[in-house]
């Protein structure tokens, strides 16, 4: 089941380097209850999680994490809580937890939703979102090259959230379907317009990454059944999944507001 919880933990001082950190955190909670949750993890094509430093001050941070696998969260979950009174480490710093928000009246950056409702989300002919955190997307090069786009394509924030869709929903489209839809999102589905987007260039990973902020509307022009209920269901995954690359290190969190 898809969730997400925001941690507030307070320390010293801010950390240096808080999205590595909280990368690091993360993997070493993981590898202490199940080392080889943690080793499939690192194997992994398209993650699972994401992991979103949200704010920081003098002395606290707020971290958020959402899970598309349900043994995933509760073994990260389970083993920050077995540490915390310890302290929590990020970098060689220890922190204190002193909350987990998980419900949506305390922040509006969390919950949760079984595979079921988000299969059965309304079909969509358009719809807005926001880029809270700075958003690529990695494409591949003649010569086996990343290339790295911090553009809002509509073809590739869909063909993000349906890759994610496929690799850990319960209810993946069959071959030809998924061919077939993104063939009409590449087709049918444009940016018809955007608001405050912004560029940036941010820490991921071992590198600094290109990436935008800001809210865009896509509308489908497509009428078929099968697109427009595909975009429903992304639409709702992409509050838990991320969009686009290094979501593990707080890139692409993006919120949908939704227009049948």
């Amino acid at each position: 089941m898809p969730q997400a919880v925001v941690l507030d933990l307070v320390g010293p001082h801010p950390p240096l380097y808080l999205g590595k950190y909280a990368h690091g955190l993360f993997f070493s909670l993981v590898a202490r209850l199940d080392p080889d949750l943690a080793e499939i993890l690192h194997g992994a094509r398209k993650k699972p999680f994401t992991l979103t430093p949200l704010q920081e001050g003098n002395n606290w941070v707020r971290l958020r994490f959402s899970s598309l696998d349900d043994k995933l969260f509760h073994t990260f979950l389970t083993s920050l809580l077995q540490i915390a009174p310890d302290g929590v480490p990020l970098g060689a710093t220890p922190y204190r937890l002193v909350r987990v928000l998980a419900n949506p009246q305390e922040h509006p950056l969390v919950g949760s939703a079984t595979w079921e409702t988000l299969r059965s989300a309304p079909p969509l002919g358009e719809l807005t979102l926001v880029f809270h955190s700075p958003t690529v997307f990695a494409t591949s090069k003649p010569g086996g090259r990343n290339r790295y786009t911090p553009l809002p394509e509509p073809r590739l924030i869909a063909r993000s959230l349906l890759e994610k869709w496929q690799a850990y929903s319960p209810y993946p489209y069959g071959a030809k379907e998924e061919a077939a839809l993104l063939n009409l999102f590449e087709l049918d589905l444009e940016l018809a317009s955007f608001h405050g987007l912004r560029f940036h260039r941010v820490q991921a990973a071992k590198g600094f990454l290109p990436g935008f902020t800001g809210e865009v509307r896509l509308r489908l022009h497509s009428e078929s059944v099968l697109v427009r209920e595909a975009l429903g269901r992304l639409a709702s995954l992409a509050f838990y999944s991320g969009v686009g690359a290094k979501t593990p290190y707080g890139m692409g969190l993006v919120v949908a507001k939704l227009r049948s």
